[in-house]
């Protein structure tokens, strides 16, 4: 939902917020109040509280807010797009949708959301996808939001079933890049250990209480301890690539879950995990594609600086 939307009041009485809640389809009552504390809501030209008592005859206008920051750079974003997939560069500070799972049976709500995130932006860029009934908006996996990178969003419901079907049967190989801390010993590694959260604790580690997982990972360069590193999940279990890492006692820079600055060293100024390229079954052509994120500048900015100081 975007741009400006009027009303004019048929009946005096009703509260400002639950009117614009029955008007706007999509939207429940706490995301229209949230619209009013905004400013994004006149009546009668004014601004006027949730509460207010609407009269005969009233004008009541909404003026939809972009989303937060980022958005106006959304094309600048795409890798790639056709009428079955659009392929983004997310960068790194970006949620993928609102916290909750409101959003998922009122999916408009994302626009208005005081956080700039992927359901939003795909709204307001890519109307069509959500007008063609596909779920979630298209977005068909996740990255974290410290995370930057290569991301899929079906365009129509038949690639979203197809891209689901071969995420869960593994036929999407996914590469990230990492800066880790210390130096690998092995050129290669691959790593089999369940991750989950322990009873009672929220962060994901590898644990006997958790489900398989598996990783694979090659050494890439090396510097003053520290390692460019590739990894490339074999299971899709929630931050599987971080909590292997650690596993082997190499955490990725800047993860406050399972690393810390130490006196005196450089510190980036987010988690260096980056989705470097994915490699698929293409859903509308049936034909292989893949699809390669350039490393974004903060992370080639802080691996050069550690290179420097060897």
């Amino acid at each position: 939902m975007k741009g400006r939307q009027r009303f004019i009041v048929e009946h005096e009485g009703s509260r400002l917020d639950r009117f614009l809640a029955d008007k706007l389809d999509g939207l429940s009552r706490g995301h229209v109040k949230d619209l009013i504390e905004r400013g994004c809501v006149t009546v009668g030209g004014k601004q006027s509280k949730a509460n207010y008592r609407l009269r005969a005859e009233e004008v009541i206008e909404i003026v939809f807010p972009g989303s937060a920051a980022g958005g106006a750079d959304f094309e600048r974003w795409v890798l790639h797009e056709d009428k079955h997939l659009l392929v983004l560069r997310k960068p790194a500070g970006l949620l993928m949708h609102p916290l909750g799972e409101s959003w998922l049976s009122a999916p408009r709500a994302a626009i208005t959301d005081k956080r700039s995130n992927l359901a939003g932006l795909l709204q307001e860029h890519r109307p069509g996808i959500l007008d063609n009934g596909v779920e979630r908006c298209g977005i068909v996996h996740r990255l974290d939001r410290q995370t930057s990178g290569v991301l899929l969003v079906a365009k129509t419901p038949q690639a979203y079933e197809a891209l689901l079907e071969d995420f869960k049967e593994r036929r999407i190989t996914k590469l990230y890049r990492a800066l880790v801390r210390g130096v690998p010993k092995e050129e290669r590694a691959r790593v089999r250990a369940p991750i989950g959260r322990n009873p009672g604790h929220r962060r994901v580690i590898v644990t006997q209480f958790g489900k398989s997982a598996e990783t694979a990972f090659r050494l890439l360069e090396r510097a003053a301890g520290a390692a460019l590193v590739e990894a490339r999940p074999l299971t899709g279990r929630t931050h599987q690539i971080r909590a292997h890492l650690a596993y082997l006692g190499h955490p990725v820079l800047g993860d406050i879950e399972f690393d810390k600055q130490r006196p005196g060293e450089p510190w980036p100024e987010r988690m260096l995990l980056h989705a470097y390229r994915v490699e698929l079954t293409h859903p509308g052509t049936g034909r292989k594609a893949s699809y390669t994120a350039p490393l974004p500048a903060d992370f080639r900015s802080f691996w050069k600086q550690l290179k420097a100081a060897r």
